[in-house]
């Protein structure tokens, strides 16, 4: 019993590995950790189906886009932990007051540190039955998020005052690590 098990396990394997080696790609195959944010880079893939051949300009700048988007949205969630983190430590009431200045003040940097992103790796495309797939893994290099942040909270008198940037980035430092663990 355990052999057809094991036999049957074996089959499906290969099914599996025969199958993600099938489909048609114009670029070189496409790694699947290419694209996974670790403790010194953010990383976030767009995509964008180009169904005709004149729209594949279009296209590659679509899923750039879809990328920064998707940076976008992954550096705020982290920043917004971090913070709802940071401000518990807080004992008064000033923590709500801290939580919104600092969440305002991290939108800007994020949108600055988006617009610094780089490619992590060339693009790829994927040819489909409607179109061609493009794909785009942009990068964005959290100390400057953390750095963009220490420098606009440094700029405020009073969030300078409560600020412990060392504590800030031992806070943002473990959610970096836990990015992908989660």
């Amino acid at each position: 019993m355990k052999k057809i098990g094991l036999l049957m396990c074996a089959a499906l394997l290969g099914m599996f590995v025969i199958s993600c080696g099938s489909s048609k790609k114009t670029a070189a195959p496409k790694d699947e950790h290419c694209c996974l944010s670790t403790p010194d880079a953010f990383r976030a893939e767009g995509s964008f189906l180009a169904q005709y051949e004149s729209m594949e300009p279009k296209a590659k700048s679509n899923a750039a886009n879809n990328a920064r988007q998707e940076l976008a949205t992954m550096m705020e969630a982290t920043v917004s932990r971090v913070i709802e983190n940071y401000a518990s430590t807080y004992n008064d009431g000033d923590a709500q007051d801290f939580k919104e200045s600092v969440k305002e003040l991290s939108r800007t940097v994020v949108k600055q540190t988006i617009k610094n992103s780089v490619p992590a790796i060339p693009g790829w495309s994927e040819k489909r039955e409607k179109g061609t797939m493009y794909y785009v893994c942009l990068e964005a290099d959290p100390n400057a998020l953390l750095n963009g942040i220490k420098e606009k909270v440094s700029n405020d008198a009073k969030l300078r005052t409560d600020f412990e940037y060392e504590k800030f980035k031992q806070i943002f430092e473990k959610e970096m690590e836990n990015l992908n663990n989660n």
